[in-house]
């Protein structure tokens, strides 16, 4: 029986060992490797790659929440157990994607999707990677490989490979454009039939009143959804949708909630909640921003909610300094356009 691994260095290589020694009947070459991976939102993890020899696309296990489980809840033989029944089933879910094919932008250009990220906290990785700023978002390419219940397959597209598909951040937006149409990836749901999906009970609450003023806009297989707001229809149809000005909450980057501006919200109080429920309820690597944004559908305006209310204000004193200096103007052509009163001849006096 192996000792318990005391680090975590310790515990990746006794689970590749171990892996190694399980999976090998699966395929004849397989191998499995130890892998640093650098995620973005500056995370990364110790993982395992497993090569199945075949030149086809290889998974990467994360291990850190395994290694933590160990360390606190169950001993190293039940975890290793649990890795390897993982492991079975991503290599038997696992598409028939050769890893070459990946590289090649023909086969790639019809599963890319965009992603929203924070600028702040990415600005290493986003110096090599082409992408779009918005305020302080920055949407991100991946090419999506595969996507079930389990989790998801993709990779970013970053300059060297953009280099290597030989085309510009331009093509490779409107390719990504054109895939998520064809693809039809993203939706704008009310709020209350999301929640009813998730609890059919809700839906028959008498209680309970569909609030079609609130609405969720994500992708169809509801990761990294929150990169819809970068399709160039999207804020039009949210406006059409919510019938004027609304306010763009972010989940996470995953899911955005859209709220109608009925001209009475106050964006500090949104604010403060998006702000505690990223602290207390969205993983650290899937937040977003702690910013509420505001699209003004007359102007087509999007920015965040802070800027247009300093907009709004700016506007008010300009106007209200219009028409005082419009009153000022009027009253001085009035004083102009009135006759002039003739001045009473002077008296000549006579001494007599």
């Amino acid at each position: 029986m192996r000792t318990e691994p005391v680090t975590m260095n310790e515990f990746a290589e006794a689970v590749r060992q171990d892996l190694q020694e399980r999976l090998s009947g699966m395929y004849p070459q397989l191998q499995v490797n130890i892998q640093h991976v650098d995620k973005l939102q500056g995370e990364s993890y110790l993982g395992v790659r497993i090569d199945r020899g075949d030149g086809l696309a290889s998974p990467v296990i994360d291990l850190e929440g395994a290694f933590h489980e160990m360390k606190v809840v169950r001993p190293y033989e039940k975890v290793l157990a649990d890795l390897a029944d993982t492991a079975r089933s991503v290599l038997n879910a696992m598409p028939e994607i050769s890893a070459e094919n990946l590289r090649h932008y023909d086969q790639a250009k019809n599963s890319l999707i965009m992603q929203a990220i924070p600028i702040r906290g990415n600005e290493e990785r986003l110096a090599d990677m082409p992408h779009r700023e918005m305020e302080d978002m920055a949407v991100v390419y991946r090419v999506m490989v595969s996507s079930d219940g389990r989790g998801e397959m993709s990779y970013l597209v970053t300059n060297p490979l953009l280099e290597e598909y030989g085309i510009t951040p331009e093509q490779l937006y409107a390719d990504t454009v054109q895939s998520m149409r064809e693809q039809n990836l993203y939706s704008i749901t009310p709020l209350f039939n999301v929640l009813a999906e998730i609890d059919p009970v809700l839906a028959g609450d008498p209680m309970m009143e569909p609030d079609n003023s609130l609405l969720v806009a994500t992708n169809e297989q509801k990761i990294y959804g929150a990169g819809v707001i970068a399709m160039p229809e999207f804020m039009e149809e949210a406006a059409e949708k919510l019938h004027g000005d609304y306010f763009i909450l972010p989940s996470s980057i995953h899911e955005v909630l859209l709220l109608k501006d009925d001209g009475n919200t106050d964006y500090r109080g949104l604010e403060f909640m998006v702000r505690e429920i990223n602290a207390t309820q969205v993983a650290p690597n899937e937040r977003l921003s702690d910013n509420v944004y505001h699209y003004d559908a007359e102007e087509r305006v999007f920015e965040t909610a802070k800027h247009f209310t300093e907009r709004q204000m700016e506007k008010e004193q300009s106007g209200r300094g219009s028409v005082l200096k419009g009153l000022a103007e009027n009253r001085q052509k009035s004083l102009e356009q009135q006759p002039k009163q003739r001045s009473a001849p002077e008296r000549v006096g006579a001494v007599l």
